[in-house]
Order: C-alpha cells, then structure tokens, then sequence
C-alpha cells in the first residue's frame, strides 16, 4: 500500500466515525438541561463571559456559527446571542417563521402579580430590571404583534401599567411599570405557549419575623475553593462558619433562615439557584472569601447581578465597612456570578475578606469577627428593609 494510500484510507475511515466538521454542526438546536443561558460574547473570564439571563427549555434556534464551546445563535434578523452546546440539543431542519404575539392578560393573587403574554410558540427572550421609574423590561425575539388587547384586572397590585413596542420587524419590547420603586423579585418562563411572568409584591409591612432569609455557604464537599496564605485553611470551611453565625444571628430576631448547605457537601451552583427558587426566599445571601495573586489586595466586597439590587448590597457593605480594621475592596455590580443571576428574589453575594492577604486572613480566623460580620449583615439587611417604597 503506498503512502498515498494510506493517508486517503485514513482520511475515510476518521470522516466515517466523526463526521465532517460541517456534519457536527446542526442547522438548529432546541434548548435542553439546567438552566440554560443565553451570552452576549464569546469572552471569557473565571465566570465566563457576560450573561443575557436564562431562558427555557424546548426553545428553537437557528444556528449560524461555532465558537469553541459555543454556538452563535439567531435571536432576530439583526441580533444574535451564543449559548453552550451543553445546553441544547440538535433539532431537526425546519423554517423558523415569526411568531405572533397575541393577547395579554394582567392579574394577581394574594402574594403575585402575573402578567401572561399570549405567543404562537416558544421564542428566545431577555428581561432586565429599571430603576427610577422601576420597570421590568423584556425582549421577545422573532416575533411580530398581533395584540389587540392587552385585559388588566384590578386584583394586580404591583404592576402599575404594562405596554409594548414593536422596535424591529421582529422584535417586540414589553414594558411592565412597578407601582413601588423597591424591586422584589419576578420570576419569567413560558407556561404552555404563553410566556408568563410572576412580579413578587413588597410586604405592606416591613417585618423580617415574617420573611425568610436563604445562607448559602459557597463552595463545598469537592469544591474547596481559595486557601489561607499561612493557614492553608478552605474557603469552603469557613464560608460555613460564617452562614452559621448568620443564622444563630437571624434565628435570635426569629427571622426564618434557610441553609443552602449545613455540611461540607458538595453542590453545583445551578443546584443551589434550583434549589432557591423552588424555596422561593424573601432574600439570598451568599457567603464566600476572596483571593489574589497580589498578596496586599484586602478588604471587603459585594456584589449583585441586577441593578434592582443594587441598594440591597450597597446597605450590607455599608454596616460591613462599620467592622474595624475591615477595608474597602467595592460594591460591583453586572456580576455574572450563577447563584445571585437568578431574578426571583434579591440576592447578595459578600466575599467578607481576602484568604490571600495575611491582615485579613488573621480576622478571618477569629470566631469574634465571624460573629461581627453576621450581626453588621442582619443590621444591614434591617437597614435596608427600612427604606421600601
């Protein structure tokens, strides 16, 4: 056999069992598994890169592309989105026509307020939160209005007003105007065809005795995560030590607290989001302790996803920065972090201090600073409860 031969023979025999690079790539997938998520980029950081939000199962999309692990979605005409190839599977070719939107329907119960958005079928979407006038804002993809009416009920008591504008051939913009100016959390997915979005309502009374806090301990089990620069202890045993304090802390004000984890277990973070909205909390804490190659870097941070938030973090870091000798490492916000993504309840993750930083990492070690940390979190918490309106 000449060498020809066997390059051409070896050529075949890897198509056959792989496939042309253009056979591996289907034309269209259909969203599957936990919680899949749309991207806006292919840029990468230790949280990848930045997220749209969730979005449903069982969604079409055309794909027009691949990027590393990613595929680069069609959303509409003129925009586009890439998602995780574990996150979908291939779909069948077929004809992606525009959906209809059709008639709305605005109503509430005795905690919710729903807004449910008639559609011919399921279709990408992202929502966002807007602060001064607080608003919830969507964005339907492939899809064209056929609404005629849109039905408001007077039992809905968080929603104000709710409108749409058709800002591209194909893409629909809701608007759903909050009657408080505090966002509370809302929960969006599709209910059959409909896409159906659940607006939490502020309590009339701002009573923690009557709310449940969620402590999530970060990391775990398997997960260690950072390690003391001269202690060489886990962030992981730690981050325990400290949800624990805030739930003795919390139970003392009799202030429902649930553990995410109450032993060194492991757990995924799209678990612990599952597990959250399926307790649906009044609020998520989420505990973790920072590290940096630059071994003077200290102080303390948190963070929040959704700009709705915002104030909610900003009254934690405030009462934190009260703890002497506790420096100022930020509130950051857009932070793509998976446990505080989701846009059901407010949520906050505070990383208390730098492992890496041996000032911060002497306070981490001391039982009395776990118990200040938790006691300037409730009166954080507390702080911020005060300002609902």
């Amino acid at each position: 056999m000449t060498t020809r031969f066997r390059f051409i023979a070896f050529v075949f025999l890897v198509l056959c069992k792989t496939g042309t690079a253009r056979d591996s790539i289907p034309s269209y997938i259909i969203t599957t598994g936990k919680l899949p998520q749309l991207a806006y980029s292919t840029g990468e950081d230790r949280l990848g890169s930045a997220k749209m939000g969730y979005i449903d199962t069982m969604i079409v999309m055309k794909v027009i592309g691949t990027v590393k692990n990613l595929f680069k979605v069609q959303l509409s005409a003129s925009q586009y989105a890439f998602i995780d190839t574990n996150h979908v599977q291939g779909f069948h070719d077929t004809i992606l026509s525009p959906a209809l939107c059709e008639s709305w329907k605005v109503n509430g119960d005795d905690k919710f307020d729903s807004v449910s958005i008639g559609l011919t079928g399921r279709i990408p979407y992202k929502s966002w939160m807007e602060i001064n006038p607080s608003r919830i804002k969507i964005e339907l993809y492939n899809v064209q209005s056929n609404t005629n009416w849109i039905t408001q009920l007077s039992t809905a008591k968080a929603v104000k007003n709710v409108w749409y504008d058709q800002r591209e051939s194909d893409v629909l913009q809701i608007t759903i105007e909050l009657v408080k100016q505090q966002h509370y959390g809302y929960s969006i997915g599709y209910n059959g065809k409909s896409l159906l979005v659940k607006i939490r309502r502020l309590p009339a009374a701002a009573d923690l005795k009557k709310m449940t806090i969620a402590i999530d301990a970060g990391h775990g089990g398997t997960n260690v995560g950072a390690s003391g620069v001269t202690s060489k202890v886990f962030e992981k045993d730690y981050t325990l030590l400290f949800a624990r304090e805030l739930q003795k802390v919390l139970k003392k004000q009799k202030v429902k607290v649930l553990m995410v984890r109450e032993t060194d277990t492991t757990i995924e973070n799209k678990d612990r989001v599952l597990w959250a909205q399926q307790n649906n909390p009044d609020l998520f804490i989420s505990f973790h302790l920072n590290s940096s190659g630059r071994n003077y870097v200290r102080g303390v941070s948190t963070y929040y996803k959704h700009i709705g938030y915002r104030s909610f973090t900003q009254g934690i870091q405030k009462r934190l920065l009260e703890i002497k000798d506790l420096k100022e490492f930020g509130n950051i916000g857009s932070f793509n972090f998976t446990p505080i993504q989701p846009t059901d309840y407010p949520s906050c993750l505070v990383e208390i201090a730098f492992l890496s930083n041996v000032q911060d990492e002497k306070m981490i070690l001391d039982p009395k600073f776990r118990y200040k940390v938790a006691y300037q979190v409730f009166l954080g918490i507390k702080d911020w409860v005060k300002t609902w309106k």
